[in-house]
């Protein structure tokens, strides 16, 4: 009887294990929360919700993306977090050649 206990205890443990791995990795998945930033922005343009209620919701999601990539690496465009990229242009060359 003990050894059925044991087995039985076991294997609910290992079930459980899983379970909780799963839903670990799928809280800390950014796309699970950028889909959901999607629904939420359609949801808003649908009329479904108001923009205050928009507006408490998207901080939940961009905190948590926040907290995946604290250094801003993968936050979706359109958040306040955006990054600066220099470009220049040289169209020396190019006039003299057409003169």
């Amino acid at each position: 009887m003990f050894i059925l206990d044991s087995l039985l205890v076991g294997g609910l443990r290992f079930v459980l294990e899983k379970v909780a791995a799963v839903a670990d990795q799928e809280l800390n998945d950014p796309e699970r929360w950028r889909a959901e930033l999607l629904e939420l922005q359609m949801r808003l343009e649908e009329g479904g919700i108001d923009q205050e209620t928009f507006a408490e919701r998207e901080r939940v999601i961009l905190d948590r993306l926040r907290e995946l990539h604290p250094g801003g690496v993968g936050i979706v465009a359109g958040s306040d977090e955006f990054a600066t990229i220099d470009v220049e242009i040289d169209a020396g060359d190019d006039e003299e050649e057409r003169g």
